[in-house]
């Protein structure tokens, strides 16, 4: 399969999501990522952006991770 459009030209967009998790930082990030899965195809790459955790009478309860997922646009043959 030819990764370039007939005209050589690759186009991506990107999605921004929040993923959380009780435990650590890492599944927050996996939890944004599995869940654009399920309706996102041709993912490409992600970004971390900002970490955050939410507090709650002192102590940590849960990590909030700004994920940014890039995925490749499949343009339509016909147009």
């Amino acid at each position: 399969m030819n990764r370039f459009s007939d005209d050589g030209i690759m186009v991506y967009k990107y999605i921004d999501i929040v993923g959380t998790s009780n435990t650590v930082i890492t599944d927050a990030i996996n939890n944004a990522f599995e869940e654009a899965s399920k309706t996102v195809k041709n993912i490409k790459w992600g970004e971390l952006g900002r970490v955050t955790f939410r507090v709650e009478e002192g102590k940590k309860i849960e990590y909030q991770a700004e994920v940014r997922i890039g995925f490749e646009v499949i343009r339509n043959k016909e147009n």
